[in-house]
């Protein structure tokens, strides 16, 4: 049975918040030792030696022929080629150990502006590689209108890090800050290209791993084999940007991902912010499978099972004689909740944003949209704690003590006191938690890793599901394991 909603207030929301970064940060932590780490040592998982290897003999471009413009755009491919292999010289040694864990998310960003430019060539492949990259991107989301960023000012001679997030701001009119003022993480800097590129670069990798010669379909490989949650995990610890940035980017639906005219397809099927499966579609390969559900026993650890959303936040707040303090509820078993669906959410979110920004005269204003409208969709006809939502929105903190004295155990201003009596604890034994954190051995192969079949894997609630041997003779026994993993994958 479903829990009432809890109010919480003032400093136990950016509690909340803090909890909730924590935990993302801790996955993407494990994310990165089960995919990058053999089990027990220093050295590299078969996937970050062959992967390093391959970006050093990715060709280099003739920037000596064609026109002034080719020319130009060859040697920035050169460039970023040259950066690309750097990096990954400082992510492994020639022997195989792993050095600076996150020259391999850099790498990633470098080879895909070296694809950007044209480099491997000009070829059908090359062509195909950029066509899939531009195609990645929701049209919607990636529209100026709805991704509104810009630089800092002088942003140089602020001496912050030269990190995606520190050096954007996000304008009012961005849907992305909207909804991560609302979910309660840092806001970032606005829905992540850098992450579609990335799976771009990944797919070509799989391609050539695999001679499969479909990019939807390599796509969908990197994804299930946790090989796309590598750049994900370093973009979110490096604070290039939030974990919601790059679910989104890969959640929302894109022509690469259709494989058909009559399809509304999507890298990732669904996204709940509370559910780090739906990151892998949810896949039952490992070692990304464990670290998800270890990540998911994580999350519901430290917020006790529960999803935040925030109601009122600072910017509401700000320059308001009468709000003082920020408020939010928890709210009961959020992986099952499409609330927190956000790829379901975004465009509730555009519409509702578009919406505010308008005086009733029919013309737009430059302002923060509140909250409040959009909690008002979702909650305007709750009550709690004998208040209805109308009500407790306009609550300051002397009114929300007073709330708190009359329903002490459905509001809080101290979030360990919100949390403790539903924090499920007990439930993860010993046994349990030894599962999620018990990895396979990893292959000795320099190849990528062999993946045994697995059985299809749980569709979310709603969701539609998406060779036969006439001869082995002359297949290469590495690309072979890597196409039976890649099978797997779809065996639905």
């Amino acid at each position: 049975m479903a829990k009432d909603p809890i109010i919480i207030y003032g400093r136990a929301v950016q509690d909340a918040r803090n909890r909730l970064r924590s935990a993302q940060i801790s996955t993407m932590t494990d994310v990165l030792v089960a995919e990058l780490f053999k089990p027990g040592t220093w050295d590299g998982t078969a996937f970050a030696t062959v992967f390093a290897g391959w970006v050093k003999k990715l060709p280099a471009m003739d920037d000596t022929a064609g026109s002034s413009l080719d020319k130009r755009a060859a040697k920035a491919a050169n460039r970023a080629l040259s950066a690309a292999q750097v990096r990954a010289d400082d992510f492994v040694t020639s022997s195989g150990a792993i050095q600076d864990i996150y020259a391999i998310g850099d790498m990633l960003r470098y080879v895909g502006e070296y694809f950007e430019f044209g480099g491997g060539g000009q070829d059908a492949t090359v062509n195909a590689v950029n066509q899939f990259r531009d195609g990645l991107r929701n049209q919607l989301a990636f529209n100026k209108a709805n991704r509104a960023r810009r630089p800092v000012t002088d942003y140089d001679l602020t001496e912050w890090p030269d990190l995606g997030i520190f050096k954007n701001e996000l304008l009012d009119r961005s849907v992305v800050k909207y909804m991560e003022r609302f979910y309660g993480p840092y806001i970032g800097a606005d829905i992540s290209g850098t992450t579609t590129d990335a799976l771009d670069v990944l797919a070509y990798y799989v391609a050539g791993a695999s001679g499969t010669g479909s990019l939807y379909i390599d796509a969908g490989a990197a994804i299930g084999l946790g090989e796309e949650m590598v750049p994900i995990a370093t973009m979110v610890l490096q604070y290039h940007h939030s974990l919601m940035e790059c679910g989104l980017a890969l959640s929302l639906s894109s022509k690469s991902m259709q494989p058909s005219s009559l399809t509304d397809g999507a890298a990732l099927k669904r996204f709940n912010f509370y559910d780090y499966a739906t990151f892998t579609n949810s896949s039952t390969i490992d070692p990304i499978a464990s670290v998800m559900t270890r990540g998911n026993q994580t999350l519901a650890r430290d917020l006790a099972g529960r999803g935040l959303v925030i109601i009122r936040d600072a910017i509401d707040i700000n320059d308001n004689p009468y709000a003082d303090t920020e408020i939010a509820l928890l709210l009961d078993d959020p992986a099952n909740n499409r609330l927190f669906d956000l790829n379901s959410q975004y465009t509730p979110f555009a519409e509702k944003r578009r919406e505010v920004m308008m005086t009733e005269e029919g013309y737009y204003q430059n302002c923060n949209p509140s909250l409040t409208a959009y909690a008002s969709r979702q909650f305007g006809n709750l009550a709690v704690a004998g208040k209805s939502y109308d009500d407790i929105i306009r609550m300051n903190s002397i009114d929300l003590a007073a709330l708190k004295a009359t329903a002490s155990t459905l509001v809080f201003d101290n979030l360990d006191a919100a949390l403790q009596p539903d924090r499920p604890g007990a439930v993860l034994n010993a046994q349990q938690v030894a599962a999620a954190l018990k990895l396979p051995p990893q292959p000795q192969s320099s190849a990528q890793p062999a993946s045994q079949a697995q059985p299809a894997s749980q569709l979310a609630p709603g969701d539609e599901p998406d060779a036969d041997e006439t001869s082995l003779r002359g297949i290469d026994p590495n690309r072979l394991r890597k196409a039976l993993a890649i099978a797997s994958l779809f065996d639905n």
